[in-house]
């Protein structure tokens, strides 16, 4: 039962690369240059799933400093109630999230290891 368990929490984390990946690149995109409207509301349902989806795995990992963090981000990114920030600051806030996104794979990384 226990080995079942982490099994899955293994193949969950192993789903969030990708996610992080394709997260990422989009944020690079949004922080390097000016961008059409359409491409922010895409940005923002992708990130806002992403990372959702990474607060429900960090939750399922007990890592609560995590699911706070990525908590955060997806409410920041959600498309439904956008936040009127300027440019600088979602500037700011998309290489956090990069950094973020980055740290966290390697953090869960280690742990998938052990």
């Amino acid at each position: 039962m226990l080995a079942s368990a982490a099994m899955k929490a293994g193949s969950t984390i192993f789903l969030l690369y990708p996610a992080w990946l394709i997260g990422a690149v989009m944020l690079v995109f949004a922080a390097a240059e000016k961008q059409p409207d359409n491409f922010y509301t895409l940005l923002r349902w992708v990130c806002c799933a992403v990372f959702a989806y990474s607060a429900v795995t960090s939750f399922q990992m007990k890592r609560m400093v995590w699911l706070c963090i990525f908590a955060a981000l997806a409410a920041l990114f959600n498309p439904i109630f956008p936040l009127p920030l300027s440019r600088g600051v979602w500037t700011v806030a998309d290489w956090f999230s990069i950094g973020a996104m980055v740290i966290a794979g390697f953090v869960f990384w280690k742990s998938s290891k052990t």
